[in-house]
């Protein structure tokens, strides 16, 4: 008989533990926001397109960097069955110090340029769409991106003459992104997220009017954690 009731006894907690809101299906629908950290990856193209400087793209691939900021947004859950579609805005924005040096060419060649471009900050706003199973979030997200680009390139040689442009830009452009997100408790989620930004090209003109065609590409990674406010 004690054996009896100390398997009930088992039963009813095993049951109440599954019934309880630890295993609920989460709830996705609400505002939200948190804090990330990450890396990055910023590519620069440089075309001369009049082939007077160097007659070549110069392409600048900056090492691997730390970035951290902040996510808010608004989801709402189609349903609350066990799977089911999910959609929203989100509102992103990263802080770096995301720098490039080199130096091309030679003194005895016609140039010796000195290179430099610094990625400080970049803003993304998207929308997101994805499948919740239970309490585990897989998203899509595009939109719209804001990158603050500086830096200069400078003709040292003075062969045939001297020259110098600079990359100094705010261009807006496009994204898109995919991630998983996991909800600890009925509040807090944990997520991962990769993002691929195109900021739009543009061109810049140096001392002597030669123009230059600068196009860039991010990539980044980010880990963060979100609050549900409601």
């Amino acid at each position: 008989m004690k054996r009896f009731k100390l398997a009930t006894s088992s039963l009813l907690v095993s049951v109440s533990l599954l019934s309880s809101p630890v295993f609920a299906n989460y709830n996705w629908t609400g505002l939200y926001g948190g804090l990330n950290i990450g890396a990055e990856q910023h590519t620069m193209s440089i075309t001369d397109n009049q082939a007077t400087t160097f007659n070549a793209t110069i392409q600048q691939n900056a090492n691997p960097h730390f970035t951290g900021g902040f996510q808010v947004g608004y989801r709402r859950q189609m349903d609350l069955t066990q799977v089911s579609g999910v959609y929203g805005v989100e509102f992103s924005a990263e802080f770096s110090n995301d720098t490039f040096y080199k130096q091309y060419g030679s003194p005895t060649a016609t140039y010796q340029l000195n290179s430099t471009n610094e990625l400080n900050d970049l803003c993304l706003l998207e929308l997101i769409g994805g499948i919740a199973a239970e309490r585990t979030l897989l998203f899509l997200a595009a939109g719209l991106s804001w990158t603050n680009l500086s830096g200069t390139t400078t003709n040292v040689s003075s062969v045939p003459f001297f020259n110098s442009f600079n990359v100094e830009k705010k261009p807006l452009g496009s994204a898109v992104g995919a991630g998983i997100e996991y909800a600890i408790n009925d509040k807090f989620s944990a997520r991962l997220k990769v993002d691929a930004i195109m900021p739009n090209s543009y061109s810049t003109s140096d001392n002597t009017g030669n123009i230059f065609q600068i196009a860039n590409t991010i990539v980044q990674g980010t880990l963060g954690i979100n609050y549900k406010f409601a």
